[in-house]
């Protein structure tokens, strides 16, 4: 039986102030939580975390309410709408060319979009707490980012990288995640100070969240920052509040200028006057050249939720071949697994379903929203600049602030309560209670690979740069790790081969690396398995000409591979140890780059 009342202001049905509780102390958590030993740990742990607290916390309490014969949700256009996501992206595993990524891409946004339901049916108070606990967070991780740019470096998360601004990453990841992280919460602080108890806690929490966006030299925050605090102001229409911005303003800047925001400004604007676009958008463009090449291949369609990492590789081939432009990276990482744009990747994974659905939720949103609330106002400002530039719809302390900002939006929609009969209704809390279970079971196996692939990377690490038998004891203690649980993990296994490819390339196993490195190829199109597959094959024909046998075809198809790569990444010609192979390689490359300027 399911009854429709009119809008109400108080909640649904009471909530258990211990699960408010759990939740804001997993949304605290969140911001801070990190597992150094992790193959990501600042984004894996975070997610996982997320997802378990709101299957725990949303989804047994409405085990609970079924339990007691009434479950009452806040429904709604707009609740619909994000439910209608999942369900579009668990339909596009059935011409994804990895229907299990679309698959657990559906869940994972069910998940969240759970979330957003079971928070609109809370009280403005329950929300206020979930709101303070989430910026804590960000705030606690904005602080160490500050104390970092004072040269502290403590915790052992210095995130080094060519960039010395990665040097800051503060708890919630590198300087873009944490600047984002601070923006998309600051509306939330901003639009709750009018109703605060304690101002002065808020006031602190925006300055702290402000001031880190700034620290952080993430541009895309800055511009985010800028149009949170011009949307709040022109709303205001304070003199004192202008005057008291302007004063911020200044500290911020000053604050900025001193961690290096002035050499990374003038970075930028050089590369704006010699045209370096590329390097100017952070090589943004190879996640979005990859993305274009999908749509230009599957416009209607797309290529399957979750498929954009599964597919990058391939498309970023595909496009270098088509135009004759090859990549311009500078760093040996080669990978995009998203696109850097949530809106062109939507389109690349879902087609035209993934732009009607986008537009849908636009317009209720504008429509459904809150009269007089600034808060959707304020959230739009800060997400446009990241959703276009970045990807906090895949990262959970993007997520969160997020889902709070869907949850208040929903909550004033009708209430809708389910009240089905005795059997239906112990069925469906049983269905529900398995599906909590079976979540917190996947969540906790995703932690663990993680955690085992870092352990994995670090022994290979550790092994590269040791010598004779000790190197290669190392690495086979890495295979043999690997190869008894190959069979029980069928979705890991491209990255498992790959594993196994680069332990026996150190245990000079050449022919056993190639083998590793096909199997990885047919399993998940990847430039590191084409990579290893290219130095496998010149090792093979290097050892079979030493023993005085023509090695055939392997040489030219090792340059073959690795030409390839490289195409799409030069900087990787410098892991190519063999300086003839690498200049056979690099002419190639560079004829390329020729050939494409001339075109």
């Amino acid at each position: 039986m399911v009854r429709k009342d009119k809008k109400q202001a108080s909640p649904a049905e009471p909530v258990v102030r211990a699960r408010i509780w759990l939740l804001a102390a997993a949304f605290f958590l969140l911001g801070t939580a990190a597992i150094p030993g992790a193959a990501s740990p600042f984004r894996a742990p975070k997610d996982v975390l997320g997802v378990t607290a709101i299957l725990l916390v949303a989804g047994l309490s409405m085990v609970a309410a079924l339990a007691r014969g009434r479950l009452a949700l806040r429904w709604s256009p707009v609740a619909l709408t994000l439910v209608a996501l999942p369900v579009l992206q668990a339909a596009s595993a059935s011409w994804a060319a990895s229907p299990r990524l679309a698959v657990a891409s559906s869940l994972h946004s069910a998940v969240w979009v759970l979330g957003a339901l079971w928070i609109a049916t809370t009280s403005a108070a329950e929300q206020r707490r979930l709101v303070l606990a989430t910026a804590a967070g960000t705030a606690a991780s904005s602080l160490v980012l500050l104390l970092q740019a004072a040269g502290w470096s403590g915790l052992g998360f210095d995130g080094r990288g060519g960039d010395d601004r990665l040097v800051l990453s503060g708890l919630t990841g590198n300087p873009a995640d944490l600047a984002m992280a601070a923006a998309l919460v600051l509306p939330l602080v901003l639009a709750d100070i009018g109703e605060a108890r304690r101002r002065w806690l808020h006031w602190a929490l925006a300055a702290v969240l402000s001031l880190a966006v700034v620290v952080s030299q993430t541009l895309t925050g800055l511009a985010a920052l800028a149009l949170v605090w011009g949307v709040w102001l022109i709303r205001r229409r304070s003199r004192r509040l202008w005057i008291g911005a302007a004063v911020a303003v200044l500290v911020a800047a000053a604050a900025g200028l001193a961690t290096g925001l002035d050499d990374r400004l003038q970075r930028q604007l050089w590369r704006l006057e010699h045209g370096d676009w590329y390097f100017l958008l952070s090589a943004r463009s190879d996640g979005w050249t990859a993305a274009a090449e999908m749509v230009r291949s599957r416009p209607v369609a797309g290529v399957g939720a979750g498929n954009f990492s599964y597919v990058y590789y391939p498309s970023r081939v595909a496009w270098v071949e088509r135009t004759g432009i090859p990549g311009n990276r500078s760093e040996l990482a080669t990978h995009f697994d998203l696109a850097h744009c949530d809106p062109l990747q939507m389109v690349a994974e879902l087609g035209v379903p993934g732009v009607l659905w986008m537009a849908v939720l636009a317009v209720v949103l504008v429509r459904y929203r809150p009269r007089g609330d600034p808060l959707p106002a304020l959230a739009a400002a800060a997400f446009v600049p990241f959703a276009a530039l970045h990807f906090p719809t895949h990262l959970a302390v993007g997520l969160v602030p997020l889902v709070l900002v869907l949850g208040r939006l929903l909550a004033a929609g009708d209430e809708v309560v389910l009240a089905p009969k005795p059997w239906p209704r112990r069925l469906l809390s049983a269905a529900l209670a398995a599906a909590v279970a079976a979540g917190c079971i996947w969540q906790l196996q995703t932690l663990t690979l993680n955690v085992w692939r870092g352990a994995l990377e670090q022994a290979l690490a550790a092994a590269d740069g040791l010598e004779g038998p000790a190197r290669v004891q190392r690495a086979a203690a890495v295979e043999a790790q690997i190869l008894p649980r190959l069979p029980a993990l069928p979705g890991d296994q491209p990255w498992l081969w790959r594993l196994v490819g680069r332990a026996r390339i150190l245990r000079s196993d050449a022919a056993g690396a190639e083998a590793a490195f096909r199997t990885a190829m047919s399993l998940w199109p990847h430039e590191e398995a084409e990579f290893g597959l290219g130095l496998a094959l010149a090792a093979e024909a290097e050892r079979i000409a030493a023993a005085g046998v023509d090695p055939g075809h392997r040489r030219g198809e090792a340059i073959l591979h690795l030409a390839r790569v490289c195409r799409t990444n030069p900087a990787l010609l410098e892991l190519i140890n063999d300086p003839e192979l690498r200049r056979s390689v690099a002419e190639i490359v560079r004829g390329s780059e020729a050939a494409g300027e001339s075109g």
